[in-house]
């Protein structure tokens, strides 16, 4: 049996096209309902990682992110979400790649790695890198990486990052602003029982790229 039904689908569809506070506050029970499904998913989904390995002892519904869209530096003045979505932390500190799950009509997907570094994490994760490229490379080879990610994901530079020469062996991987893994799952997918074990899978895949940034932003 599915964790994530047609009704919810359903309701995602429509706010998308209704985004606004009566529409919504008129189909908040069936907001709440959705919510209430996406809540049960994402329980089964953290309880499923806590089997691969330790994650922060935190109350699921912690987890998920409000609908309601920060409006207040965006064109984009729609007030609500067309997705539920969690953020989870590997945790401790020393665990610093977090997992991000997005449930969407057309959209689902699962991604997690180095999204917004700072200046002074970007030059860690690049200095690690050039380090240890070897490594990194083999992770990214990977039958399971390259089967549910294809490849790393994220913005580069167009050049070289100062510091660093063209004829660097990892100067490919050194232009990288972002680095991280992601996975899109059709609704099919999303509305079947193999939902969880296919983000199960992906989490394993994506495991050694994550602690490999870990280590990075620990040092």
């Amino acid at each position: 049996m599915s964790l994530i039904t047609k009704e919810t689908f359903l309701f995602l569809k429509q706010i998308k096209l209704n985004n606004n506070r009566p529409w919504f506050e008129k189909n908040r029970h069936r907001y709440e309902k959705a919510r209430a499904e996406y809540l049960g998913f994402a329980t089964k989904l953290i309880n499923g990682i806590r089997t691969i390995e330790p994650i922060p002892e935190k109350e699921p519904v912690k987890y998920i992110q409000r609908i309601y869209r920060d409006i207040r530096f965006s064109k984009d003045k729609t007030p609500y979400k067309s997705h539920f979505s969690s953020v989870i932390e590997r945790g401790p500190e020393n665990r610093q790649c977090p997992l991000y799950i997005q449930i969407q009509p057309g959209g689902s997907m699962m991604g997690g790695g180095i999204w917004d570094p700072s200046a002074e994490t970007l030059r860690k994760v690049r200095q690690e890198i050039d380090y240890n490229h070897a490594i990194l490379r083999k992770i990214i080879n990977t039958k399971s990486f390259l089967n549910y990610f294809g490849k790393i994901s994220g913005a580069r530079l167009t050049r070289p990052p100062k510091g660093y020469e063209a004829d660097n062996p990892s100067i490919e991987l050194l232009k990288f602003k972002q680095l991280y893994v992601e996975r899109s799952f059709d609704d099919e997918l999303v509305l079947s029982h193999h939902l969880i074990p296919e983000i199960l899978k992906s989490y394993k895949a994506a495991l050694p790229f994550f602690t490999f940034f870990d280590e990075a932003m620990g040092e």
